[in-house]
């Protein structure tokens, strides 16, 4: 399945803190202009790249971006204080002590006087958030809310000075247009000037990354160093297409997995952020299930037609979902007669969705069309996975009981974490490794804890789930007697299930 691509971003960074710590014609009545030498589609005046099919424009300069409003007194740098030590599991592998963090830095820009968007991955276990503007005046800001389903988070704060910038609304983004991506970067202190980084959108729809549970990213070439997290991107009049994100572990954020590559939330989804935190940020409603893109192998195994695009993967026990029928290989073909087309579209109707409305769903299963209705509930802030159910979804592991005293590999999905790191069928399950318990008082560090039963490893899941950690990590015995680890980024972040 195509979701085990998004952990390789994680695996990267998480690793380095480690050690460290579309083919076509033009249409008919098109203006004359450049077109683009492969697929014949009109090119943007200046573009790089074609819209329609990616190819690079040889020759081609993107055009400069207007300056719109100052870029110096439109931005400003987020400074966010901890005063509990967040004793990641990174942290103790590499340090063998916790690990603390005392700030992390990013960037904001206003969208209203006195209110501030930023990426909401900056604010996680923060006593204290301030913002400081270029000329080194430093306020108190008030966390508003946070949606961490889009990653977006909205404060408060006095600098009627700073300039209010303005989302775009009347039209989309393009593949190839310029834009300007600006921000402090970590290394600035007070009095330090942001800085501007000029690119072209080099991808629309980019999702499978692994930083926020709603991915539906706009793609860039500029260069976004660190610090740039939460700072807007903007178009040739200086209107906002998107907030720059990025994955934070520990005081450390990665803006992109390698050079050349950057994501924004697009304006559209800022914009679905900002107006639910300004509502009061009510209850979602949500019926307790996954969906992933559908595939030709999944199609196949599960006997799905070719118009399905979407599979369940996984059914959360007593959600709307299970009490429907739902099972795990149902295709999704239709939410109240609309067809379904990406997973982001169909979160996007959900989002829409109050708990106690039904909405009727058309899957296919084993050649026939259902319809199922669900009623939806209210979102649970930490929806669980059965242990055994949350090392198939997220480590790729089938892990099935034997002689009463061990859990052993059943299968390992080709291209899974568990695969990356060599675990193979008939491997042991061995130990968890899981932090301090704040919830119940523990004041133990990181360390392995034995497992033998599904319930030992249900109870060492909880452990986790119940605190600030980053990672899950699992050991095994081969057969040869080598032992293998394996670390699961994203069991303990905020869902992606409907």
């Amino acid at each position: 399945m195509g979701r085990w691509s998004s952990r390789s971003f994680r695996v990267a960074a998480a690793l380095a803190l480690v050690v460290a710590f579309l083919s076509g014609s033009p249409m008919p009545g098109a203006e004359a202009g450049p077109v683009c030498p492969q697929c014949g589609a009109p090119l943007e005046p200046g573009a790089a790249f074609c819209g329609k099919c990616g190819r690079k424009v040889e020759g081609a300069t993107a055009p400069a971006v207007a300056e719109g409003p100052s870029l110096r007194t439109a931005v400003v740098q987020v400074v966010t204080a901890h005063d509990e030590e967040l004793t990641s599991t990174l942290g103790s592998l590499a340090y063998e002590s916790n690990f603390r963090i005392d700030s992390i830095l990013g960037s904001a820009f206003a969208i209203a006087p006195g209110e501030f968007v930023t990426d909401s991955g900056l604010l996680v276990g923060a006593k204290e958030v301030q913002l400081r503007t270029a000329s080194g005046r430093t306020v108190k800001a008030q966390v508003l809310g946070g949606d961490s389903m889009i990653g977006v988070a909205l404060l408060k704060a006095d600098l009627p000075e700073v300039t209010v910038l303005r989302l775009r609304e009347d039209e989309p983004m393009r593949a190839g247009e310029s834009l300007k991506a600006t921000g402090f970067p970590s290394a600035v202190t007070s009095g330090g000037e942001p800085t501007v980084s000029s690119g072209i959108v080099s991808g629309l729809h980019r999702g499978a990354v692994g930083i926020h549970p709603i991915e539906d990213y706009l793609q860039t070439d500029a260069s976004m160093p660190r610090g740039l997290a939460g700072g807007p991107m903007l178009d040739g009049r200086g209107r906002v297409v998107g907030m720059s994100t990025g994955l934070v572990l520990g005081s450390r954020v990665w803006l992109g997995p390698q050079s050349g590559i950057g994501y924004a939330v697009p304006g559209e989804w800022v914009r679905r952020a900002v107006a639910w935190i300004r509502s009061g940020a009510p209850p979602r409603g949500w019926i307790g299930a996954y969906a992933v893109a559908a595939d030709p192998e999944s199609r196949a195994k599960f006997g799905l037609p070719p118009q399905a695009r979407l599979v369940v993967d996984q059914i959360f026990p007593g959600s709307p979902a299970a009490a429907a029928g739902l099972k795990r290989g149902d295709g999704l073909m239709k939410v109240e007669g609309e067809d379904v087309s990406s997973l982001s579209g169909l979160q996007a109707r959900f989002l829409g969705v109050k708990p106690g409305d039904s909405v009727t769903l058309r899957i296919a299963r084993g050649g026939e069309t259902l319809d199922r209705s669900l009623t939806l509930v209210p979102r649970p802030d930490k929806p669980r996975l059965q242990a055994v159910d949350a090392m198939r979804f997220f480590g790729g592991l089938e892990l099935l009981a034997e002689g009463g005293d061990r859990l052993v590999v059943g299968t390992v999905a080709p291209g899974s974490e568990s695969a990356l790191f060599k675990v193979g069928k008939g491997d042991i399950l061995l130990s968890v490794l899981s932090k301090k318990d704040w919830t119940h008082g523990a004041k133990d560090n990181s360390r392995w804890r034995s497992v033998h039963t599904a319930a030992d490893l249900e109870e060492r899941i909880q452990t986790a789930y119940s605190d600030l950690d980053f990672c899950l990590g699992l050991r095994f015995r081969s057969k040869d007697g080598t032992k293998r680890e394996v670390f699961l980024w994203e069991i303990l972040t905020p869902t992606a299930a409907l």
